[in-house]
């Protein structure tokens, strides 16, 4: 009888810790993947100012969502930092004697859909992206559908921003790029990539893992990647290796079993790295996938092209069905510095004193330009101003080097895997 008055508090004790240890279970992400995260608001950037944003891509583990999107998460602004140099050297071309800084951020806190906080250690880089998918190239196109594309394409850029919910950021953002001086800012909707330093254990129990299906043949169908390596035009070479690991993982066609999971290692190489040169010719870069690894360590051959990647806004990417990205000087290669051309011949009417013509005359240098050549009681102030504006748009549009292809590291991408 004894023994069973001991026995019964031991039972208890080991359920118990058995309840508590069940309860212990989290999932963890390793150091080295990166958090997307959108800002939700505007910030004046100063240091300590805490700032707030979501995930705006989920992140998975193995087989499953571990964290999904408008996750919120928080950090603070610790410092800023100069712009690169030819990034000054641009703006004071511009007019903006003064450019911003560039705010230095730390996120330290997610905000999980249980009510609970992890703390998160991490390093952040600002991104500048919009998603860039293969485009099917029209080669026996005629002007006239060329022009009118781009003008479909130009009502579908105005509708977007007349439209979008902060319409008055993007009208302040302008107004600050036309002074001589611009104070440092986080608008809302920037961008960054939170890379993770340590690894998050994220609480509960992970969900049951889907069966792994073995893979016979080529594998085929799209998978989404990012980056493992700087990519460059202009500095990367024939044969040069590449790697990525998915971001989510490849299922059967049914969606019951895995492929391959989220982690899983992609390797490649260099197949095309075009630098840019002189006479605004840009870089063209196109890289290929040959094997990815399978289970236990083993890798299947794969040939697996670019089909879709992030990309600077500004850089007016294309990706052909090849799978070459190559950035293009757009129409405005031609229509600016006809439009400018025509301003500065304007500039020797009747008209040209008159105040507000001078405003419209003198553009391409700012408010700074305008106020001079409006205050001016001389026209030759505002030609000025036209010439330079022209100049300028010719040299960096006509003659200056182009623009190279840059993947950064982290890049997203998506990568069609074919049967040859």
């Amino acid at each position: 009888m004894r023994m069973v008055v001991f026995a019964a508090p031991a039972l208890v004790l080991v359920w118990s810790v058995g309840g508590l240890a069940a309860g212990a279970q989290t999932t963890t992400i390793p150091a080295g993947v990166p958090l997307r995260i959108q800002v939700d608001h505007r910030y004046r950037v100063r240091a300590g100012t805490h700032i707030e944003g979501h995930l705006i891509a989920p992140i998975y583990s193995v087989d499953h969502k571990v964290l999904a999107v408008n996750t919120r998460v928080s950090g603070e602004i610790v410092g800023m930092h100069r712009a690169q140099e030819n990034n000054r050297v641009q703006a004071m071309l511009d007019g903006n004697f003064v450019p911003a800084a560039i705010p230095d951020i730390r996120f330290d806190a997610l905000y999980l859909p249980d009510g609970t906080t992890a703390t998160i250690e991490t390093t952040v880089v600002q991104r500048d992206a919009t998603v860039v998918r293969m485009s099917v190239n029209k080669k026996h196109s005629t002007l006239r559908e060329k022009a009118r594309e781009e003008i479909e394409n130009r009502k579908r850029e105005a509708l977007d921003t007349f439209h979008h919910p902060k319409l008055g950021d993007r009208v302040e953002k302008w107004a600050y790029a036309q002074l001589p001086w611009s104070p440092p800012m986080i608008w809302t909707g920037t961008q960054y990539d939170a890379e993770l330093t340590a690894p998050l254990k994220i609480p509960g129990p992970e969900p049951e893992p889907l069966p792994r299906a073995e893979v016979h043949g080529t594998p085929t169908g799209v998978v989404e990647a990012r980056l493992n390596v700087d990519l460059d035009s202009g500095t990367d070479k024939h044969g040069a290796p590449v790697t990525a690991v998915l971001t989510r993982p490849l299922l059967t066609p049914d969606g019951k079993q895995v492929l391959f999971p989220e982690g899983t290692k992609m390797q490649g190489l260099v197949t095309l790295a075009q630098p840019a040169r002189w006479f605004a010719r840009n870089g063209k870069l196109r890289f290929t996938f040959r094997s990815i690894e399978a289970e236990g360590g083993t890798a299947s051959t794969v040939h697996g092209q670019l089909a879709g990647a992030e990309a600077s806004g500004n850089a007016k990417m294309k990706i052909s069905e090849e799978g070459t990205a190559a950035t293009s000087s757009g129409p405005g290669k031609y229509l600016a510095p006809m439009a400018l051309g025509v301003m500065t011949a304007a500039s020797y009417g009747d008209d040209a004193a008159n105040p507000g013509n001078s405003a419209v005359i003198s553009n391409g240098f700012g408010f700074a330009a305008r106020v001079a050549a409006m205050a001016a009681a001389n026209p030759a102030v505002g030609q000025g101003f036209a010439y330079f504006a022209l100049s300028k748009s010719i040299y960096y549009r006509w003659i200056a080097r182009g623009q190279e292809v840059r993947f950064p590291k982290d890049t997203q991408i998506e990568i069609l895997l074919n049967e040859r």
